[in-house]
């Protein structure tokens, strides 16, 4: 009878620990590449979904710059929809519209006559899937539910346009006043007259002569004067001595914005000027691009109102009653029976006379072909806030049009694209 040899103790032992040890490796192998497939699915996933986002993202970019070119279309062809809103303007108004407003449409029913009319169709029509997928009928091109986009417009020629300071005085002039008024608020009293971190202390009036003399042509120090019509005077300091300071040194640019990033470089400007009044400033226009008066902007609108007052930037006794903006308001809204419908300046002039304003004789005027009038009532100039989303993942495109001159040949198609920024 074969006898079987028992192993010793200690050897069952390590071929037990020998055993767990290849369990556990194979375990931690197994887990390691599970881990690892898992992290590259989701980083292949979000790859796919950001290029969707930024696709969904481009595609509303390219929708809104669609409606824009039906807009300039409308633009052309206004005349019809002016008769239609004629009627509306002198249908009977409802008691309770009041007097100085009834008084505003009223006078604004008479000069509506043969005027042009518009709508604002980029502010009509709501850039987003769900109004496309309706239109369509259809739920998207893709038929994914976790796809979506929206654009919202806005419009560039409201604002204040800084390339303009250093334009004729026509343009330079309200363009001045615009910015000073949109500074004028005591709150930032903080971010002028105090040194900043290389000696440099300026007034409002300093900073608004600083833009001009980043984009003029020369290299001397610009000064305001008294004259409110012809506000720039020539100074005969360097224009560069606020900047060349610092261990960065550098030298102003005399010429044309790119972009508002560049407003960081203009003496006076940090982060909390830009933050203040960024929103109102614009860069991008033509150097003879109009004031559009079809401005939704409650403070914008006086100050537009101020402009056009008889002698201009001084406030009248009407302007001076704490309830005006209410009365404009109210009478703009009846000039305009739908938000998005646009007047004319002359139509707006009228309102304006009608509350009791004292305007100048070319804003009154039907046809207007005065090239001192700094105001007009169409745009041509356009920010396009674009978002995609895609699964989680969202990426939002800045893009700048416009359909003026500059466009040259895409001027009667998409217009051109000044600006772009993928975020």
């Amino acid at each position: 009878m074969t006898r079987i040899p028992h192993s010793a103790p200690g050897e069952r032992g390590a071929a037990l620990l020998l055993v767990l040890m290849v369990v556990a490796i194979v375990t931690v192998l197994a887990t390691e590449l599970a881990y690892d497939t898992r992290v590259s699915l989701q980083i292949a996933a979000n790859a796919r979904d950001e290029l969707r986002a930024t696709q969904q993202a481009r595609g509303a970019v390219a929708l809104s710059r669609l409606v824009l070119h039906f807009q300039q279309k409308l633009d052309q062809a206004g005349g019809v929809a002016g008769q239609a809103l004629s009627g509306m303007a002198s249908a009977p108004l409802p008691a309770a519209a009041g007097a100085a407003a009834g008084a505003a449409v009223g006078a604004l029913a008479s000069a509506a006559q043969g005027s042009s009319f518009s709508f604002r169709l980029w502010d009509a029509i709501p850039v987003e899937n769900g109004v496309i997928a309706n239109l369509l009928g259809t739920e998207s091109r893709s038929g994914r539910r976790d796809e979506s986009f929206h654009a919202v417009i806005e419009d560039e020629d409201r604002k204040v346009n800084v390339a303009q300071l250093a334009g004729l005085n026509t343009v330079a002039a309200p363009q001045l006043q615009r910015f000073l008024l949109a500074i004028r608020d005591p709150r930032y009293d903080v971010l002028f007259d105090r040194e900043d971190d290389f000696g440099n202390r300026l007034t409002r009036k300093d900073v608004a002569a600083a833009l001009r003399d980043w984009v003029d042509e020369d290299t001397t120090t610009s000064s305001i004067g008294a004259n409110p019509l012809a506000p720039f005077e020539k100074g005969f300091g360097d224009e560069n001595q606020y900047y060349d300071r610092g261990d960065d040194r550098y030298r102003a640019k005399n010429a044309r914005f790119d972009s508002l990033d560049e407003l960081y470089l203009v003496a006076g400007f940090g982060d909390a000027l830009v933050a203040a009044i960024g929103d109102h400033l614009t860069v991008y226009p033509d150097v003879n691009a109009t004031i559009n008066v079809n401005n939704t902007d409650p403070e914008q609108i006086l100050v537009n109102a101020l402009l056009m007052s008889d002698p201009p930037g001084v406030p009248q006794v009407p302007l001076l009653d704490p309830t005006f903006p209410q009365k404009l308001e109210a009478a703009l809204r009846l000039a305009r029976p739908l938000p998005f419908m646009t007047i004319t300046v002359q139509q707006f002039a009228t309102v304006l006379q009608a509350l009791g304003l004292k305007l100048q004789p070319i804003y009154l005027q039907a046809q207007n072909t005065d090239t001192r009038s700094p105001f007009g009532n169409k745009s041509s100039t356009y920010t396009i806030r674009a978002t995609g989303r895609a699964g989680n993942v969202e990426r939002t495109i800045d893009a700048v049009v416009t359909m003026d001159s500059r466009a040259g040949a895409l001027q009667a198609d998409l217009g051109r694209i000044l600006h772009w920024r993928e975020e």
